[in-house]
C-alpha cells in the first residue's frame, strides 16, 4: 500500500500538480495514523484479554482457599458446639447431687472441654495476591474490597481464639487437675478415631467429682469458657458468610467472562 502511495505521489509531483499531491500525501498519513491506532488497540485488546485469563486464574485459586475455609470454620464451630453442649450439661450435673453419672462418663464430658479449636489460616492465594501486588488486578470493586477487608477479619478472630485458649490453659487445667485424673479423661479422647492413650495402664489416683462440682470457682470457668467459645463462634459463623460471599462474587465474575 506504501509502495502504491509512492509511485502515485511522485506521478503527482512530475505533472507538477501540488494540489492533488498534499491530497494523497495527507490520506497516505491518515492511514499510517489509522493503522497506528488499529494496531495499538489490537495490542490493548490482547493485554486486557491476557489480563482477563490471569484474573479468572487468580479468582478461580482463591476460590478453592475459601471452599477450604469454609470447611475448616465449619468443622471448628462443630467442635465448638460441642463444647458449649458439654458445660451447659455440667451446668445442669453441678448442683444435682443423684446426677447418676459415673466418673467415666463424667471423664467424657470433662474430655470434650480440653478440645481447643483453632484457624489454622491456610489461603496461599490470597497471600500471594497481596504480597505479589496482584490485587490491583481485581477489577471487580466488590470482590477486590471483599479481599482487602478479609485479613482484618481473621485477625479478630483469630484473637478471640488466642483468649479463649489461654482461658483453657491457665484456668480450666490447673484447676480440673487437682481434683480429677487426667490421665482417665484423656482415655476418652478420641482423634480420628484413633486411641491416643493406652486404656489398659490405669490411673494411680481416683478423680474427685464431688470435690470439683463443689468449688465455685469450677462452675466460674465454665462460664468464662462457654461465653468465650460462644462470641468465637459467632465470629467464625460470620466468617464463614463472608466466604460464601466472595466466592458468590467470584462465581458470578466467572461466568461473566465466559
Amino acid at each position: 500500500m506504501i509502495t502504491v502511495f509512492r509511485k502515485i505521489r511522485k506521478k503527482m509531483a512530475d505533472d507538477n500538480r501540488p494540489w492533488k499531491y498534499a491530497r494523497y500525501a495527507i490520506g497516505e498519513i491518515v492511514l499510517v495514523v489509522i493503522g497506528i491506532l488499529i494496531a495499538l488497540q489490537i495490542n490493548t485488546w490482547r493485554e486486557e484479554q491476557k489480563q482477563d485469563l490471569e484474573e479468572i486464574e487468580i479468582l478461580q485459586s482463591i476460590k478453592l482457599d475459601f471452599i477450604n475455609v469454609i470447611k475448616e470454620c465449619e468443622e471448628n464451630n462443630n467442635f465448638r458446639r460441642r463444647i458449649i453442649d458439654a458445660i451447659r450439661q455440667l451446668y445442669r450435673i453441678i448442683p444435682n447431687k443423684d446426677h447418676g453419672f459415673s466418673d467415666m462418663q463424667l471423664d467424657s464430658i470433662i474430655a470434650t472441654l480440653f478440645i481447643d479449636p483453632t484457624y489454622n489460616n491456610k489461603t496461599g492465594s490470597l497471600d500471594i495476591l497481596f504480597t505479589s501486588g496482584k490485587i490491583n488486578l481485581m477489577r471487580e470493586p466488590d470482590i477486590k474490597e471483599a479481599l482487602i477487608l478479609w485479613p482484618q477479619k481473621i485477625e479478630d478472630n483469630v484473637e478471640d481464639e488466642i483468649y479463649s485458649s489461654e482461658n483453657l490453659r491457665d484456668q480450666f487445667y490447673p484447676l480440673v487437675r487437682k481434683y480429677i485424673s487426667i490421665q482417665n479423661a484423656n482415655k476418652q479422647i478420641s482423634y480420628k478415631n484413633l486411641q491416643l492413650t493406652d486404656p489398659s495402664i490405669p490411673s494411680a489416683f481416683k478423680s474427685d467429682y464431688e470435690g470439683l462440682f463443689g468449688n465455685i470457682e469450677f462452675e466460674g470457668v465454665l462460664a468464662s469458657r462457654e461465653l468465650n467459645l460462644s462470641v468465637t463462634l459467632i465470629q467464625t459463623d460470620n466468617l464463614i458468610k463472608d466466604a460464601q460471599r466472595i466466592i458468590e462474587m467470584i462465581d458470578t465474575k466467572t461466568r461473566q467472562q465466559h
